[in-house]
């Protein structure tokens, strides 16, 4: 039975990887000889390297043999995963509704991985040697990751037809963040101790990231005020600065993910629980 946990925790893992990079995917698609290909040929290209970096980061973490024993984590998510596979189908059949399929499929898959990572059973070594739960960091870094994976604001605006009087990225962060509140305060995680990690270091190093993608766009008007374009570098700058905002909002992604990731999946169980055993 380990064997099958393992296989089925580490295909959906890889899955909702490749779904929660659509930036990655973009660039990856751009590739021509892939475009050629035939569309399951394809798909599988796509996963392969979401594949080896799944398989990575579980051997790191040694997540394979701390998954927790509780058979009935797996078949939700084996049906998760299953359910966004084939959300695209809908495609053709329901092309207004196809986007908002997906998104559904895509959360519902990535909340059957987080049940499983908060349950893991901790690595070998002293159950009290833990740090506090970085809550503040915590909250801005899966609030950041949720927003960059799954387009909220656009899937509802798209459907229902509404506008909002805000940057749909923003109206994304704010959908995303009242998820990631809801998530915090239910499963009561900030009141878990972490096991020794670097997951503080990757959530700052993405946030910085994306705080600095961010602050390319209103830099520009400011650095033709004051006459910098005239040099050089400055100018070479402003012409590719949608490029470097899309590497640093991709850099970003990534970084956070690994933080998400790592701090999941270093929780010590809860006092209570451990008092108990």
């Amino acid at each position: 039975m380990a064997v099958v946990r393992q296989a089925v925790f580490y295909v959906a893992f890889a899955v909702a990887m490749k779904a929660m990079f659509g930036d990655v995917n973009a660039l990856i698609q751009m590739w021509v000889p892939l475009a050629d290909l035939p569309v399951v040929a394809r798909e599988a290209v796509l996963h392969l390297p979401y594949a080896l970096i799944a398989a990575l980061l579980l051997t790191l973490a040694e997540v394979w043999r701390r998954l927790p024993a509780m058979f009935s984590l797996y078949p939700p998510l084996a049906i998760a995963m299953v359910t966004l596979l084939t959300s695209a189908t809908m495609a053709s059949s329901y092309p207004e509704l196809a986007p908002l399929a997906r998104l559904l499929a895509m959360l519902l898959l990535m909340t059957t991985l987080v049940m499983v990572l908060v349950r893991l059973v901790p690595k070998p070594g002293f159950i009290y040697e833990g740090s506090s739960f970085p809550a503040v960091k915590a909250f801005l870094a899966l609030t950041l990751l949720l927003a960059l994976s799954i387009d909220f604001a656009g899937a509802i605006l798209g459907l229902t037809g509404f506008t909002v009087r805000m940057p749909v990225d923003y109206a994304n962060l704010t959908i995303a963040a009242v998820i990631v509140a809801g998530f915090i305060t239910a499963s009561g995680i900030r009141f878990r101790s972490l096991q020794p990690n670097a997951a503080s270091a990757w959530m700052v190093a993405g946030i910085v990231a994306w705080a600095i993608a961010e602050l390319i766009e209103p830099a520009i008007p400011l650095l033709g005020t004051y006459g910098f374009q005239k040099q050089a570098a400055v100018a070479a700058f402003i012409t590719h600065a949608a490029a470097i905002r899309a590497a640093l909002h991709i850099a970003a992604h990534a970084l956070l993910f690994i933080g998400a990731f790592s701090l999941l999946s270093h929780l010590l169980p809860a006092r209570d629980r451990i008092a108990r055993q």
